[in-house]
Formats: C-alpha cells, sequence, structure tokens
C-alpha cells in the first residue's frame, strides 16, 4: 500500500485525544462501608465489567475515527507487485487491426486512421527506454520489425503513416504470433494491446473459434512473463455497403475473337434499398458496357455482360459499382489469358502405322477437328504434338500446357522426374489407360512420384459376361471440367459401353484426390489429384476403341477438350490473387537466366530473375499487400497481367454489440476500453493501484453512528440505573 498524500497520514495522531480524555476525565471514587453491601457485590461487579468493555470499544471506536479519517484524505492505494512498475520501462506489443473492413469511412475518417492513430499515441505514451513491436492482423506471420524497437517516437510515425490492408483479420494467429514476439522484449512489464473494430466475421461467436481465442489468453497468462492483454474497440459500424462479390467467366479458356459471357454478383451488405445501382464493365480499362439494377437491402442480384478479344496474350476485365465509401470491395477485376494456341504434348504408348489403329488416333481427332478434317479456314484452340516414348524428355515438353499419357507402358527414371517436376510446378497431366499399361511399375514408380490419383487393381473385363459392358452414371456434374454434361444436349456421357477398364483402391481419407464421375459398377471412371501447383486426371479406360466406344459417341470432341482445356486452364499459375498470395508466370527455358519487370498498382516497378525449374523459366514476385493490378513484362517485351482482390468475406461490416465483446474479453482474460481516456484510467489503475479511500470513508461515517448509538445507550443505562 502507498499513500498519494502521505503526509496527512500524520493525522492519524489525533487518536491520542480520546485516549487523553479518556485518562483526565476517569472519575476518582472513595470507599464506603455499607453493611447491605455484600447483598448487591455479585450484580455490581456483572455491570462493572459491561461498562468497562462499553467504556473502550466506545474509545476504541473515537480512536478509529481520526485514524480512518486522516488515512482517507493521504488517499491509500493498494497495490502488489505493480509498485516497482509506477515508472518503470514497459515492452509494449499493438495487434493492430489492419484488415480492408477498417477502410470504411465514418464521420472523422475511416476507421482504420482512428485504429493507426490511437497505436501511435500509446506509442508516444510509453517511458523512455521501452521497447515495441506491431503485429498486423492481415499479415500476422510478419511483424512490423524483425526485433522489438526502442526508437518510440520513430514508430509513432511509421504508424502515422501506415494504410489499411486488405487480407482479413486473423485474430489468434495475430496473438499467438505475438506471443512469439514477447518472448524477445526487453521488460517486465509487459503489456498487450489489440485494435479492433471487433467485425463479426473476424470475431465469430461460434464455439470453436471462442475456445481458440480462449487458449491464445491463456497462452499469453502462462508466459513467465504474463502481460496484460486489453481489447481495444475503435470505429464505428458501417450500415451501407455494396460489393462486388464475384466475377465468373463462360470459357475454361479463351481463344481468339470468341465471346465470352461474364457473370457478376453483386450483394448490399447495407440497409438502404438501391432502385437503379449502377454496374459498369471494362476490358483493358475501356469502359464496355454499363446496366442499373434494383439491389434491395440484403439481397444478392446477379448481372452479365458479353465481350471478345481479338489480339491474343493477356487482358484484364472489371466489373465495377460506385454504390458506398468502401471502395476495395467496389471493384471486381479478372485477368483473362487469349490463346491463339494452347499446346498439348500427347505421348503414344502403342504406335501404329494403320489408320485408326494407333492408341492416338482418336484423341487426335478430337483435340484438333478442324486441322484433322482439313478445313483452312476454321482454327482449333488446342494444338497437340504426339510422340512416341523414347522421345519425351524437357526439351519435348517446352512450353507445353498439358501432358498426356495414352496407354504407355512406363517411364525411366529421368523421364519420371522431368514429368513430375512439370506437374508439381504447374503442369496438366492426363492418364489414359490401356492394355500396355504396367500396373506395377504405376504402383511403385508413379503411385509414390504423386502422380497417380489411387493405387490401380487388376483389369475389369465384362466382354464374357451376358451384359458384355457397363456404362458411365449419369449425374449432375459440379465439376468445371464435366459441367456442360449435365445438360443432355451437350452429349450423353452414358451412351458409352465400357468393356475393359482398371479398376483402383480409392483412400477416402485423402482429400487431394476426389471422383469426378464412376461406372454402373461403383469403380471410378475418371479420378483428380492435386499435385504440388498441378493437377492429374486419371481416366480407367483407354483413349482408342479397344476397350470401349468411347471415342466413337459424338461427346468425345467435347469430353477430351474439356478434360484438356480443365488442366490447361486451373494448372496454369493462377493470375487472380488474394492478397498476399504470389504472382508465378512461367517462360521458355532459353529465357531462365534473363529478367522481368513487374509495376505493382503504385506504379512502382521490381526487376526479377527468371528461374530454371522443371523445364521452363519461372518468375514470381511476392510483393501483392495491395488490391489492384499488377503487370509482369517479359523479356521479349509480352505483359502478364496478375489482379489481386480483396475476400468478400470482410465486406460484411456488422460488430459485435458491447455485450459481445465484453464477453469476448472476459474469456480471454482481458480488459476492454473504448477509447484512450478508459486506456489511460486502467493503466493508471494497472501500474499504480487502486485508490480505496471511499471504502473507509464509508466506514468512518459507520464508525460515526455506531459511536452515536453507543453513546447513548450507556446514557439510558446510566439514567436508569
Amino acid at each position: 500500500m502507498s499513500f498519494m498524500n502521505l503526509a496527512l497520514v500524520g493525522g492519524a495522531a489525533a487518536a491520542a485525544i480520546p485516549i487523553l480524555v479518556h485518562l483526565i476525565s476517569k472519575s476518582q471514587h472513595r470507599e464506603v462501608k455499607w453493611g447491605a453491601m455484600h447483598l448487591i457485590e455479585l450484580t455490581l461487579k456483572s455491570q462493572q465489567r459491561r461498562l468497562r468493555f462499553e467504556h473502550w470499544l466506545l474509545m476504541l471506536l473515537r480512536c478509529a475515527i481520526p485514524i480512518l479519517l486522516a488515512l482517507c484524505m493521504a488517499r491509500p492505494i493498494l497495490k502488489g507487485t505493480a509498485a516497482l512498475w509506477s515508472n518503470a520501462k514497459t515492452s509494449l506489443l499493438v495487434v493492430l487491426d489492419n484488415s480492408y473492413s477498417l477502410d470504411f469511412k465514418g464521420a472523422g475518417g475511416t476507421n482504420f486512421e482512428k485504429a493507426r492513430d490511437t497505436a501511435a499515441e500509446l506509442v508516444q505514451e510509453l517511458q523512455r527506454g521501452s521497447d515495441v513491436n506491431v503485429v498486423l492482423m492481415s499479415d500476422p506471420k510478419t511483424p512490423l520489425y524483425d526485433t522489438s524497437v526502442f526508437n518510440t517516437e520513430a514508430v509513432a510515425e511509421e504508424l502515422k503513416a501506415m494504410q489499411a490492408g486488405f487480407g482479413q483479420a486473423q485474430v489468434s494467429t495475430a496473438l499467438e504470433h505475438g506471443a512469439e514476439q514477447l518472448l524477445n522484449m526487453n521488460h517486465p512489464h509487459r503489456e498487450v494491446v489489440l485494435i479492433s473494430d471487433f467485425q463479426r466475421i473476424s470475431w465469430p461467436t461460434e464455439e470453436g473459434e471462442a475456445a481458440l481465442r480462449t487458449r491464445v489468453g491463456q497462452q499469453l497468462q502462462g508466459l513467465e512473463m504474463p502481460p496484460n492483454l486489453t481489447l481495444f474497440h475503435v470505429g464505428v459500424e458501417g450500415r451501407e455497403n455494396v460489393c462486388v462479390e464475384t466475377v465468373s467467366t463462360s470459357h475454361l479458356l479463351l481463344g481468339i475473337n470468341q465471346t465470352v459471357t461474364v457473370q457478376a454478383s453483386l450483394r448490399n451488405y447495407g440497409e438502404r434499398n438501391h432502385e437503379a445501382l449502377r454496374v459498369i464493365f471494362h476490358a483493358d480499362g475501356k469502359p464496355v458496357d454499363e446496366q442499373q439494377i434494383p439491389l434491395g437491402a440484403g439481397e444478392r442480384r446477379q448481372v452479365r455482360f458479353r465481350h471478345s478479344f481479338d489480339t491474343p496474350g493477356s487482358h484484364v476485365i472489371e466489373v465495377a459499382t460506385d454504390a458506398d465509401s468502401l471502395k476495395a470491395d467496389n471493384i471486381f477485376r479478372a485477368s483473362i489469358p487469349v490463346w491463339d494456341k494452347v499446346p498439348v504434348l500427347v505421348i503414344n504408348g502403342a504406335p501404329d502405322t494403320e489408320p485408326l489403329k494407333g492408341e492416338t488416333d482418336f484423341l487426335q481427332i478430337a483435340l484438333q477437328p478442324y486441322r484433322e478434317g482439313g478445313e483452312p479456314d476454321l482454327v482449333d484452340l488446342l494444338e497437340s504434338r504426339i510422340i512416341n516414348v523414347a522421345d519425351f524428355n524437357a526439351a519435348a515438353i517446352g512450353d507445353t500446357r498439358v501432358v498426356v499419357l495414352a496407354n504407355v507402358s512406363q517411364l525411366q527414371r529421368s523421364q519420371l522426374n522431368e514429368l513430375q517436376t512439370f506437374v508439381k510446378d504447374g503442369g496438366g497431366l492426363m492418364i489414359f489407360g490401356g492394355d500396355q499399361l504396367d500396373q506395377r511399375w504405376y504402383n511403385e514408380q508413379l503411385l509414390p512420384y504423386g502422380l497417380l490419383p489411387a493405387r490401380l487393381g487388376e483389369v475389369a473385363d465384362k466382354r464374357n459376361d451376358p451384359e458384355p459392358f457397363t456404362r458411365m452414371v449419369v449425374q449432375r456434374f459440379d465439376h468445371p471440367a464435366l459441367k456442360i454434361f449435365s445438360n443432355p444436349r451437350n452429349g450423353d456421357l452414358a451412351s458409352a459401353e465400357v468393356r475393359q477398364w482398371h479398376r483402383t483402391v480409392e483412400d477416402p481419407d485423402n482429400e487431394l484426390v476426389r471422383p469426378l464421375a464412376r461406372l454402373e459398377t461403383g469403380d471410378a471412371f475418371l479420378l483428380e489429384k492435386i499435385y504440388g501447383n498441378g493437377r492429374v486426371l486419371f481416366c480407367a479406360t483407354a483413349c482408342d476403341d479397344a476397350w470401349s466406344s468411347l471415342p466413337l459417341r459424338p461427346f468425345f470432341v467435347p469430353f477430351s477438350q474439356r478434360l484438356c482445356t480443365y488442366l490447361a486452364s486451373s494448372v496454369m499459375p493462377s493470375r487472380n490473387l488474394g492478397v498476399n498470395e504470389k504472382a508465378v508466370a512461367h517462360f521458355p527455358a532459353d529465357q531462365a537466366g534473363q529478367e522481368v519487370v513487374v509495376t505493382d498498382t503504385e506504379n512502382e516497378q521490381y526487376t526479377l530473375p527468371i528461374e530454371l525449374r522443371g523445364g521452363r523459366g519461372v518468375a514470381t514476385f511476392e510483393e501483392t499487400a495491395r488490391p489492384g493490378l499488377y503487370t509482369m513484362q517479359g523479356p521479349t517485351g509480352e505483359a502478364i497481367h496478375f489482379v489481386v482482390n480483396t475476400r468478400r468475406s470482410e465486406s460484411d461490416l456488422k460488430q459485435l454489440t458491447q455485450e459481445e465483446r465484453r464477453g469476448v474479453a472476459a474469456a480471454m482474460n482481458a480488459d476492454l476500453v473504448q477509447d484512450l481516456g478508459e486506456y489511460r484510467d486502467l493503466d493508471h489503475t494497472r501500474r499504480f493501484g487502486q485508490e480505496i479511500w471511499k471504502p473507509i470513508f464509508a466506514l468512518v461515517l459507520f464508525f460515526l453512528f455506531f459511536e452515536l448509538w453507543l453513546e447513548r445507550r450507556m446514557a439510558r443505562q446510566r439514567v436508569s440505573g
């Protein structure tokens, strides 16, 4: 305990006054012998003991009153080890919410401006010699500084200049990484201040996430030097926000002059109805079309645009509206490569000189129907190249988007290594079965390399059965490769008769593998596996007519093309990214060692090397923290566009209520404050203790009334006696 006015404690000496009065007023009696005294002697002795006790109690009360009154005037403060910290240096960790929801602009600026200014003031008010670090919630794995910083003025200035981020707030992860930073900070008095708008989507109250936050709070308290944890609510709740939620296109791969349908989904998270919301479509930065749509409060509505590109290369489309102050989600961009040719490399496992007897003859026609049909005025999007197994190597892969193994028995170890690298770096692999396929090699070599979706079982053969075939199960296909066949007008997959196929042993716990189509026997007909940045498709039957009537059916052309275009489009390094995702581009192998130039959203330029990986050149750009358009220019001058969009989950600006915030703070063993004044009072209490003069003063009043009552009681007893 300590006192704010220590000198006034001396007032407690007034307690001696009642004692002196008692001694002075003590009566001097004399003895008088009375013969009948012995008759009441026992009663007198009992009354004297009671009176003596009451006099002592009265004197103690009169002594306590000035002592307690002096303590009240001295303003005592209760504190424990905090006495050591009254003027101590502090290690402060600021966990700052910089997700894009804080870019909502209310009265007095954006919520993020309030959050960063609050953080800057907290840092500025630190005692000289204190150290500080900052963890940003949208990118918690990378703190603002590698180690804590003692130059608090510089930290405050950097915070004041900071702009809002555009990732989603990761509350528990940020606190976990904050706990790691605390271990390397320098002072025993430690403060963790988490500043957030408490957006409901980032602070879910469901049991799982709430339990995780509680565990992190317990982790902080379990540190050798546990910090004080404070949750600081800033900003106002946004009640008006419309976002462009998604943009999708009708084509997996787009060729020159092909008309693409662009479908955008808009959602109104606000409370106001929009009678005629203006939606604008841009292509390559130029306005192309515009529509006005009604969008009521809480509604979602779709709008469609159509467009075609007359030149190959990288193009950018954009759907935008201007309905509110939160600009980050008012625009949704997409990078679209337009192809004149998509190279496909087909490895023929069973060549034959006789027409339509070779393993890949039907597939070659399906992939390039115009060229094989002698139509010079029509152009195929896919450009296939057939080679034998012996000719397969990294040089043969070149700029290939998809490699097809058609009834290939096995590969050499060097070929297998090249194929693995190709797929891992973002290539597409299509495997067709057949009688030449070496089941043992596939299980012992291709499967451990990660290039086979499932272990191969025995070959199923229905040729000698009463019904000598099975069929594919007709269903509604949600997978993009087969989605068009949900409409029977695009082809009936069940019309193909499958006589022989490879059975597979599927692992239900392998989340990287999924069946796309099954046979009526229950066996998988088409399996997909994600491997690295690429994908593998395995078809259980052959691509010629030896095992099925598949290549003889009209749907075989769109079926083959959809599988290849899906692989080529989905495994190409994505050009449509989320915040902080890497931008990766592929180049011909002979450009390895050269450089690319990346222009970011602020028109700043970066120079990056092209590295040789998997028989191709690869350039990687990682500084994608802000949404917008990034342009990578290759050695020959070609432009590749990368688009970064914010995650639309943060477009719902609803915040936790005050009561819910209190519940979160209680579960995390944290304090909750609303403004700097509250925080300063809380910090003062933590550092200097809790003043207790009010309860002491209440005790003084009680003693006064009790003393008055006791004195009157004693007076009545004397009169009655």
